[in-house]
């Protein structure tokens, strides 16, 4: 059998705006605990489905999406608030610290600590964000 492939996925109509209903949900608080399943619910198709059709309308995972909206809120946080790092990991939908400042560092290079004490960083970190703002 073969494998569809994104690039070959049709969308129709109500698929995009099932597909399109998830982001706008991702988008409103990146601090829920998010299932795939429940997503697929929420938007009445089934789990394949909404990941293909994810997938092509924009060129990214579910989980990247979503990950790249949490490190952007978070990034937003870190350098615009005094918030300690463990109400911003919390805010940004970590359950631990450790977790959250794992993953940061994974994604930007360097740890949330890191970002507020060199401003030499900011700047890097805001070119990034940049990168980020156009998902």
């Amino acid at each position: 059998m073969k494998e569809v492939q994104p690039e070959n996925y049709y969308c129709s109509h109500s698929m995009r705006r099932a597909v399109s209903s998830v982001r706008t949900l991702i988008n409103k608080d990146v601090s829920r605990h998010i299932v795939l399943s429940d997503l697929a619910r929420y938007a009445g198709i089934n789990e394949c489905t909404l990941k293909m059709g994810f997938r092509t309308l924009f060129k990214t995972s579910i989980y990247q999406y979503l990950l790249a909206r949490r490190m952007n809120f978070s990034f937003k946080l870190i350098v615009s608030t005094q918030l300690k790092i463990k109400d911003i990991a919390l805010q940004s939908g970590y359950e631990s610290v450790s977790g959250f400042i794992t993953g940061f560092k994974k994604y930007f290079g360097y740890t949330p600590g890191q970002l507020r004490e060199n401003s030499s960083v900011k700047q890097q970190f805001t070119q990034k964000l940049s990168a980020i703002n156009r998902l």
